[in-house]
């Protein structure tokens, strides 16, 4: 009986502390995919002005690993920018469930990566309210998944989207992001730090 009472708490621990979630289901990367988003402006600090806005996940073999990134664009040349285009301003790619990244920001970058540098930011089970950080340069990153969320967009209704906050520290200011990642699906909302809100049009 004292057995059954342990296994029955813990697994009632795990269930509302201590969940695991694998972001490879909420964040998959398949080349060729792309997706459209509304772009609108909620302050007058982002210098952005679209309408809309076309991310495709694109793949490059460096080394013989395929290491994905976004596009806003089809076709693009090595000077495109393609760092900012993702959540976690880089490139990456999944092993073993793991989140490996490198903050490369042109698509020449990318060509010419050493694969050395890059490193595992997320673990192939991220936990809730546990804070990833990364440092480039003078800029500092903390990502902490808050648990799950329903997001309306255009009155269409996702549910138990993953939030994810993201708290971006320079020495004369801070930013903060918010994303949602819909299960198989991706990102579907994000409201960055400038007030540029991305919000998926399906």
């Amino acid at each position: 009986m004292k057995l059954i009472f342990i296994l029955l708490f813990s697994a009632c621990y795990y269930s509302l502390f201590g969940q695991a979630v694998s972001l490879q289901e909420y964040f998959p990367l398949k080349n060729g995919v792309g997706r459209l988003f509304y772009v609108s402006h909620i302050s007058g600090t982002d210098t952005l002005q679209t309408d809309n806005d076309s991310s495709i996940c694109k793949s490059l073999l460096i080394k013989g690993k395929e290491i994905f990134y976004f596009d806003d664009n089809l076709f693009s040349d090595d000077n495109t920018i393609i760092g900012s285009n993702s959540f976690c301003d880089g490139v990456f790619y999944y092993e073993n469930g793991n989140f490996i990244f490198s903050p490369l920001f042109w698509k020449y970058e990318l060509k010419e990566a050493n694969l050395d540098y890059f490193e595992t930011l997320f673990p192939a089970k991220i936990s809730f309210d546990t804070i990833y950080k990364y440092q480039d340069g003078e800029e500092k990153r903390k990502y902490t998944f808050i648990g799950f969320e329903d997001v309306y967009i255009k009155d269409k209704l996702y549910k138990d989207c993953l939030k994810l906050i993201i708290t971006q520290d320079w020495k004369t200011a801070q930013y903060i992001d918010t994303v949602w990642f819909f299960k198989g699906l991706g990102v579907v909302k994000w409201l960055r730090g400038t007030g540029r809100l991305e919000e998926i049009k399906l």
